[in-house]
This record gives C-alpha cells, sequence and structure tokens, in this order.
C-alpha cells in the first residue's frame, strides 16, 4: 500500500476538493426521482414507484438534521470509503508498484463524478458505495472465505436490493464467483443459496406490500412498465404476430395497434434508439391504456365507485399485464428484440448520453416544494457557480469509459490465456475473476432490461479503471517471485 506520507496529502486533498466543490454547488443537485425519493420519505411510504431504501436513508439522516449539506457530505464520504476500501484490498493482491498506485489514487481523489454523483439526492451514490463494499467482500472471500464474510455479503445484499432492484443480478454474480471458493461444497451451496434467498424474500416482502396497498401482486411495477416499453422497440419495423396473446393483455395490445397504425409511418421514417419513451410520453399506447383503465376501474375498498383510481395504485395494477405483453413479444419475436431493442441499447450502455449530468437541476431553474420543505429552505432558486459547467467536465467521461472497457477486454484476455500470469499473482486473479464476473452480468443486466444513462456507468469506471490500471501493471512488471 501507499506509505503515509501519501496518505497525508491524499485525505487533506480530498476534505479540500469537496470543500471547494459544495462551494461552486452550495445545494444539492435535483432530477425527477429526487422527489419521489422525498415525497416518499415524507409520507413514511412502504412502497413507492423506486425501491424504498434510499427513502428510509433519508429519514434516518433526517432525523439527525435537515442539512442538505449533512446528506451529500455522508453520501460522498461512503462512496469514497468504498472505493478506497477495494483499492487496499485490491493492492493486497498484488503488491502493486507505487507509480501505479499513485495513479490510480489520483483518480480516485480527482475524479469528478464522484463529486457530480455524491451532491446528487438519489439514490445512485448509495447504491454505488454499497456495491463496491459488496464486490469488496466477494473478493476478500475469494481468499479467505468466512462465515463471517458471507453473512457481511448478505447484510449489503439485502440493502442493495431496498436501494435498486438492479441487485436481482448479485446472486447470479456471486454464484459464478462462489465456484472458486476455496472451501467445500457445502460451504459454496450455503454461499450460493443464502444469497437467492436474501433476493427472494426481500422480492416476497415487497410484493405482499404491494398486493395489501394497491392490489397488485407485483414487487416492481416499474419493471413491468420498462418490459414493455421495450418490446415495442420492434412494432414500427415488422408486423407484429400477437396470436396467443394472454387473455389479459388483448385490450392493451388494442391500444398498441391503434398507436402504430397512426403513427408508425412517421416512426418509420425517424426510428428511436432504445429508449424510455413509451414509459413517460403521454400519448404512448401504454398511457393510453393507463389513462382508460383509471377512468374504468374504482377502488371499492374505498368506497369509490366513480372516482378515478389513484395514481399509484394504477400504476402498480397495470403492470403484471405490461410485464405479460412485454415478455409474449420478446418470446415470440427474440431475433427482432435483438435487432431493435437490444443492439441499440448497447449501444447506449458503451456510450451512454450524460442524461442528467449534462445540466444542474436538468435544466431546471427552481427546486419543487417537496425538497424546500424537507430541508426547510426558504427559496426556490438555488445559487450555482454554472449550470451547464458539469455537462462540458463530464462530457469526455462516456468516452473514457469505452476506451477503458476495451482496455479491461485485453487484460482480462492475457489472464486467460497465459496461465503463467494467473499462477504467478493467484490473489490478484482471483480479485480480476470477480470484477470481471460482476461486470459482465452487469452488461447482460442493463442492456437487457432499460438503456442507459452515464450515471449508471459511474460503478463500473471505478472498477474498469483499478483493474485495469492494476492489471497492466502485473503482466508487464516480471518478478521472480510468486505474489500469493
Amino acid at each position: 500500500m501507499l506509505t503515509r506520507k501519501y496518505w497525508y496529502i491524499i485525505f487533506p486533498a480530498t476534505a479540500i476538493l469537496w470543500i471547494l466543490f459544495k462551494r461552486c454547488y452550495p445545494f444539492p443537485d435535483f432530477f425527477t426521482d429526487s422527489y419521489t425519493y422525498i415525497q416518499a420519505a415524507a409520507d413514511h411510504n412502504a412502497i413507492s414507484y423506486r425501491p424504498i431504501g434510499y427513502s428510509l436513508f433519508l429519514r434516518l439522516l433526517h432525523a439527525v438534521g435537515h442539512s442538505d449539506t449533512l446528506l451529500v457530505t455522508v453520501q460522498f464520504l461512503l462512496l469514497q470509503s468504498s472505493c478506497w476500501l477495494l483499492f487496499a484490498t485490491v493492492c493486497r493482491s498484488c503488491d502493486l508498484g507505487v507509480r501505479v498506485q499513485v495513479l490510480i489514487a489520483a483518480f480516485l481523489v480527482l475524479n469528478p463524478l464522484v463529486y457530480y454523483i455524491s451532491n446528487y439526492v438519489s439514490s445512485d451514490a448509495l447504491f454505488i458505495a454499497l456495491s463496491l463494499f459488496w464486490v469488496t467482500s466477494l473478493m476478500r472471500s475469494m481468499a479467505a472465505p468466512t462465515w463471517r464474510g458471507l453473512v457481511i455479503q448478505w447484510i449489503l445484499l439485502l440493502g442493495i436490493f431496498y436501494t435498486r432492484y438492479v441487485a436481482l443480478f448479485y446472486p447470479l454474480a456471486a454464484g459464478i464467483g462462489y465456484c472458486w471458493l476455496r472451501r467445500g461444497w457445502w460451504f459454496r451451496l450455503a454461499a450460493i443459496s443464502g444469497s437467492v434467498l436474501v433476493v427472494a424474500a426481500s422480492v416476497g416482502c415487497t410484493r405482499a406490500l404491494t398486493q395489501a396497498q394497491t392490489g397488485a401482486a407485483t414487487f416492481s411495477a416499474f419493471s413491468g412498465w420498462q418490459m414493455a416499453n421495450n418490446a415495442l422497440h420492434i412494432y414500427p419495423w415488422l408486423p407484429v404476430d400477437s396470436t396467443g396473446l394472454p387473455p389479459a393483455t388483448l385490450p392493451l395490445a388494442g391500444y398498441v395497434d391503434r398507436y402504430f397504425s397512426r403513427d408508425g409511418p412517421i416512426r418509420n421514417q425517424n426510428p428511436p434508439r432504445s429508449t424510455t419513451g413509451y414509459m413517460w410520453e403521454r400519448s404512448s399506447p401504454l398511457h393510453e391504456y393507463f389513462d382508460d383503465y383509471r377512468r374504468v376501474h374504482s377502488d371499492l375498498r374505498q368506497g369509490q365507485d366513480t372516482a378515478q383510481l389513484p395514481y399509484f395504485t394504477a400504476w402498480n395494477r397495470v403492470a403484471p399485464v405490461f410485464s405479460q405483453y412485454g415478455y409474449f413479444l420478446f418470446r415470440r419475436h427474440p431475433l427482432a428484440f435483438g435487432r431493435y431493442y437490444l443492439l441499440p441499447s448497447a449501444k447506449s450502455f458503451f456510450l451512454s448520453p450524460l442524461d442528467v449530468f449534462n445540466t444542474y437541476l436538468d435544466g431546471k431553474k427552481e427546486i419543487d416544494p417537496i425538497a424546500r420543505n424537507w430541508f426547510d429552505w426558504r427559496g426556490s432558486r438555488p445559487w450555482v457557480c454554472s449550470a451547464t459547467l458539469q455537462g462540458r467536465v463530464c462530457a469526455p467521461f462516456p468516452w473514457l469509459s469505452l476506451l477503458v472497457t476495451l482496455a479491461f477486454g485485453v487484460v482480462a484476455a492475457m489472464f486467460v490465456l497465459k496461465k503463467e500470469i494467473r499462477d504467478r499473482y493467484p490473489a490478484f486473479t482471483g480479485c480480476l475473476r470477480v470484477a470481471g464476473i460482476y461486470l459482465g452480468v452487469n452488461i447482460c443486466f442493463n442492456v437487457f432490461a432499460s438503456p442507459s444513462v452515464y450515471r449508471y456507468q459511474v460503478l463500473p469506471l471505478i472498477l474498469l479503471v483499478i483493474f485495469t490500471c492494476c492489471g497492466f501493471f502485473v503482466v508487464t512488471y516480471r518478478k521472480q517471485q510468486s505474489h500469493v
């Protein structure tokens, strides 16, 4: 690890940079999801449109103090702590040279994405921190598996799940990694089963709460909307065979057919890339079906025979229909789904748009009242040094992610093809294996689940930079002694 003199520079430098950053951005950054999280926290909801974990985190810090600076500073400290713990673990696995350590340390200290992502009232910083802690714990288990380490992973996995449902793929990544554990088959089986049970129990609990409150037996209505959105990308390009549709989805199919009969030719002239537009455009068939569903159905439990269903209740109730419809189209037209959705989605993953990183407050001038009340602010117009500066600062990073991904692929190939390198650095090989598995499964899940934006790439970029730099050092630095 770096000598003490470097830490005397790193820690003060990080603190000074965060203070300077907050001088330029004294208020947190917000986008649409931010207000959803705050509303759920203010109402003490047990379920929401998004996973409830970040809202619970907001409530926890709100009990300590209403300061927005407290919130974003805690997020920054958690994220930096997770990065440095991962860095320390990797350094111990391969005895890095000082120059490489300084290079990685400089990236962790100076990376503007960490500062910007920490300044959002959003689950991103918390999710990245918990995920890096989980990945680090998994790497340590590869070298020295213990029951204590497994319990820590399961606790972290529970927190990750309730922060973002992308944790659904974590047991798969862990299960692949557990195949190399240096313990008996019974320990590996317990490790895999424990991860699966944590996620399965969380899904079941969330589904039960959702059914009790909305009447919809689903754990993530957002996923149902997302799957229907993804599948609709094939419609402008070919006649969709809807023979055998589940009966519950037939009314929705009618809305879809009418929509594309009306707007299909225009969309063919200006074909959309992978997008979430069908989820949010008020004219989309999903919203036309949703709006009519609210008008036609009433909440008899509340005695509302003629009133519309509450928005959140209807949002959840239509989700199972959307999910059935989306998966039906995917199974019926897998090649078209791959060509017209998965390929564009993969392009957006490897070269993601900046999205909310482009502009402070996502281009808006004022902060919504729910946030002003939560943080006890008087005004609605926050001061910022420049609303567009972050877009210029972050603009090169999608290309950096692409280049580092390619470089990581080269490093991984070298380790796969050259046994002598793996034998020389077995501990680092174990860490690299975990990082490679996580990144690979993450790519597959995110390409299938949703078009990507760049805030989803901050976590992969941290892993890619650390392991690409370390990997090239290991490959090029020849030492006679073996590293264990």
